[in-house]
């Protein structure tokens, strides 16, 4: 199954082995803001996170970016699909991020986590709302068949935790780590009905907009 989705503002499409190098300069991109910004709550997307003191930090980058792709095209392959890694395009064509969720809940530390959502934008093509329009139209999609959405973000990550409560996640607590990384974690939990509500309210400031209408989602199963 692949998903392809278009809106006037930006596009959703899966991964492909060709992206490796926009998305390393992604991976570079966010680390060194990430260098410049910590102490203003920016921290870098968790799958490339590099200790910059070692002396092979660009080789460690590219083998994540590489990982990343991989899972990216085994996820695709299951089936039934749980796990929707998307590449995001601004309407020029650029990779510019990534949004996942994941469908179904899983079992951690005895707690069941509903669902999960991930994503990150190059720094130099954020503050635009293309993201939350994009993680927005993504969870419209989750909230048909779920009711809850349980999503993690590092303590000082102030942007992350931002975009989570624009898009109605209220703080519920914390954990000493998570299956991302041996580091706490910020619990947020986003109800469906938060979601919907936050989205009208999204909608009316104008800060995303409906495409109920205009976008077009292409679908293709594959013959198993």
């Amino acid at each position: 199954m692949s998903v392809y989705e278009e809106t006037p503002f930006f596009r959703l499409r899966e991964f492909k082995k060709k992206d490796f190098y926009r998305l390393t300069e992604i991976a570079r991109a966010i680390n060194r803001k990430a260098l410049r910004c910590q102490k203003q709550g920016y921290f870098p997307f968790y799958a490339f996170q590099v200790d910059q003191t070692v002396s092979d930090v660009d080789t460690i980058l590219r083998k994540k970016v590489q990982i990343f792709l991989e899972k990216a095209q085994k996820e695709r392959s299951v089936w039934p699909r749980s796990t929707y890694r998307l590449a995001v395009e601004n309407q020029k064509g650029d990779l510019i991020g990534n949004v996942t969720v994941d469908m179904l809940p899983i079992l951690e530390d005895g707690k069941i986590i509903y669902g999960d959502l991930g994503y990150f934008v190059d720094p130099r093509a954020a503050g635009r709302g293309i993201m939350t329009q994009a993680v927005c139209q993504v969870l419209r999609y989750y909230f048909k068949n779920n009711e809850r959405l349980d999503i993690t973000a590092h303590p000082d990550n102030v942007y992350s935790s931002r975009l989570i409560e624009r898009i109605g996640g209220k703080a519920v607590g914390f954990v000493q780590q998570s299956h991302y990384q041996n580091e706490p974690r910020r619990v947020f939990v986003v109800l469906k009905k938060d979601f919907e509500k936050a989205l009208l309210h999204l909608e009316r400031l104008h800060k995303i907009r409906s495409h109920s209408v205009c976008f077009r989602t292409h679908i293709c199963q594959n013959q198993r």
